[in-house]
């Protein structure tokens, strides 16, 4: 299969903040560029529970939830793109900052993607086309700021694991058919599928909306994991500042490895228990 990926030399950066607001059902996404995975610049995406994954302006100035309130959160810079992390009753409980490009250029690869430490700042970003795996192999990041950013799970497809060592790490609209691994610190999962588990080392760390048919542990603490369906257990520590909201097991009935409508269900906690 001829595979593509892209392959940009940027940051990202990572805060949590605390800021009341209210929260709403989702609007119907529109299509193309307004969806939650543009790589455009100066683009916000609301994600969670209390957030629909929705797309709404720019990436500075308030933000615009579901149902309509305008509610201040952490400002990214000109040119980058930002999801505002929000739990099931609408409260902002992180922001994330990306780079962006409104027309990337393209490489091509069928191996492994290995980002040695030379390559902090680098950003992989799958393509859009909805022709199978993309990357047969795994993708190992040793550099710090490294961010593994696809189109949606459907169609920007891992087939095998994922590796970080570095800090800043994220993973962002893609399908992981193996593990996730991050040991540093700052790991970003959000908009993703992973048919193995989830293993964050690190502190301060957020899983939104997330799909993960194994485990989610994360040994750190400062964690925000909200909106995910997991078919196995969440252990995400038991500090006070951990924010664990809107997640339900998933319950995979037809083994497709898609979470499809009908087979959430009991809301579970962080301990791994359901509630």
């Amino acid at each position: 299969m001829h595979v593509r990926f892209v392959l940009l030399l940027r940051g990202l950066t990572l805060t949590s903040l605390l800021v009341a607001c209210g929260g709403s059902d989702a609007p119907a996404q529109a299509p193309g560029d307004n969806t939650p995975f543009t790589s455009d610049p100066n683009k916000t995406v609301v994600i969670g529970p209390g957030g629909g994954s929705a797309a709404t302006g720019g990436s500075s100035g308030c933000v615009t939830l579901p149902n309509g309130q305008c509610v201040e959160a952490k400002q990214c810079g000109a040119g980058e793109r930002r999801d505002v992390i929000v739990d099931s009753a609408g409260k902002v409980v992180a922001v994330v900052c990306y780079p962006a490009d409104s027309a990337p250029p393209t490489v091509n690869s069928d191996g492994n993607v290995d980002l040695d430490k030379t390559n902090n700042n680098g950003v992989v970003a799958i393509d859009g086309a909805d022709d199978g795996v993309d990357i047969a192999g795994n993708v190992n990041a040793a550099g710090n700021n490294v961010v593994v950013y696809g189109e949606g799970p459907a169609v920007s497809v891992i087939g095998g694991n994922v590796t970080s060592t570095g800090n800043n790490f994220s993973l962002r609209g893609v399908t992981v058919k193996g593990n996730v691994k991050v040991s540093g610190n700052n790991a970003t999962l959000v908009l993703c599928n992973v048919e193995g588990n989830i293993e964050l080392e690190g502190n301060n760390n957020v899983i939104a909306e997330c799909s993960v048919l194994g485990n989610i542990v994360i040994k750190g603490v400062n964690n925000v994991v909200v909106g995910n369906e997991v078919g196995g257990s969440v252990s995400a520590g038991e500090d006070k500042n951990t924010v664990c909201d809107g997640n339900v097991v998933w319950t995979d009935a037809n083994a497709n490895k898609v979470f499809d409508a009908g087979e959430g269900g009991a809301a579970i906690a962080c301990g791994g228990k359901p509630k």
